[in-house]
């Protein structure tokens, strides 16, 4: 039992006194965790949605033999379509 003992105890001190148990109060803990995963639209900037032109090239290059052809429903791409989806189909050779 009492080979047991010693180190289950020596476990037990060093978990009770180890960590940020001791240097903060739960509350304040809780409050800082929740701030951290609380989401702030100012963290970050979706540059994904911004075109800027820089694969428009592409589609010159690919199709460089093919008119570029005017879609029949224009209404459908100025006012459905995202801007990333317009420049892909800028890509294929489609206006708008």
């Amino acid at each position: 039992m009492r080979r047991v003992a010693i180190p289950l105890t020596f476990l037990l001190l060093s978990v009770m006194t180890a960590g940020c148990a001791l240097l903060e109060a739960p509350r304040s803990a809780t409050r800082r965790v929740t701030r951290m995963f609380t989401p702030n639209p100012t963290d970050w900037t979706d540059s994904g949605t911004e075109d800027n032109g820089e694969w428009d090239f592409v589609g010159d290059e690919g199709r460089a033999g093919y008119t570029r052809e005017q879609d029949p429903d224009p209404w459908y791409g100025r006012y459905l379509m995202s801007e990333k989806a317009r420049a892909i189909e800028r890509n294929f050779g489609v206006d708008y």
